[in-house]
């Protein structure tokens, strides 16, 4: 798909009015990426995914509640899952990051942040003032989404909310980013229920690529393309290696794991 094709699909599903803060301040054309694919991962069992994170050779996941109850696991590169803590079907687990060796877990309505050790033991508890989606980390603040076009940075230690980011595609605000990955000052999302990755500043919220990953759906077994057929499974969890520089994709309740690499596609 030509970035002139994949940006009006984008603008199609995820933009609203143009921005207000930013009205005078006009983006540049994002680039096209295509992801290859060089492996993948079967899992042990299956998860509700919301945020995935890569540590020490481990993948971290969060799960959602639905078909099961909100967890937080470990994945092993040869697929098999550990569950390291399990908050019932009370929340409803979604994103999630490490920094400073702390696990952070967010719940999407309930506003519950839990804090856990690397072995998921819990160690506190904060209150988000909004709803969770997707959350990531610039070293030193939280950076999350809650389902508009915001992302907002937050204190790791008491989750007060600092600044907000409108995420733009040229003047417009992009609603719909869900789990996050930052790599090399960028953050990467999943755009919710698309097949759609973007790559914007966190900084100013400028999208400067954007991504298809529909051919993910062709290096799919039949098997495993069938655990996609749902309506809510789909296209959600971005981790990165930056020792390997692999990424890993995943979607929710998925039987595969994606290793791969972003490239730009003219390159």
């Amino acid at each position: 798909m030509r970035t002139a094709s994949l940006i009006t699909c984008l603008s199609l599903v995820v933009l609203g009015v143009p921005s207000q803060s930013h009205a005078q301040f006009l983006c540049g054309e994002p680039t096209t990426l295509t992801f290859d694919v060089t492996s993948k991962i079967v899992r042990s069992r299956t998860g509700f995914t919301q945020g995935l994170e890569f540590r020490d050779g481990l993948l971290y996941e969060s799960t959602g509640n639905v078909g099961g109850t909100t967890q937080l696991n470990t994945i092993t590169l040869d697929g098999k899952v550990t569950n390291l803590a399990d908050q019932g079907r009370r929340v409803f687990g979604e994103g999630l990051t490490i920094l400073n060796d702390e696990v952070v877990q967010l719940t999407w309505q309930e506003r519950e942040v839990f804090v856990y050790d690397l072995a998921g033991k819990i160690k506190r508890r904060m209150r988000n003032p909004r709803d969770g989606w997707g959350l990531s980390n610039d070293g030193t603040s939280l950076l999350f989404t809650d389902g508009g076009a915001s992302l907002y940075y937050a204190d790791p230690k008491t989750f007060k909310i600092g600044k907000e980011i409108k995420i733009r595609l040229g003047k417009s605000d992009v609603t719909g980013a869900n789990e996050l990955e930052m790599v090399d000052g960028k953050l990467y999302a999943n755009i919710f229920t698309t097949r759609t990755i973007i790559r914007f500043d966190p900084v100013n919220g400028c999208i400067d690529a954007v991504a298809d990953l529909s051919n993910l759906w062709e290096v799919m077994t039949p098997q495993e393309r069938a655990s996609t057929d749902s309506h809510e499974n789909v296209l959600n969890g971005i981790a990165y290696d930056a020792k390997t520089g692999l990424f890993y994709l995943t979607g929710k309740r998925w039987r595969v794991i994606f290793a791969g690499r972003f490239r730009d596609r003219l390159k």
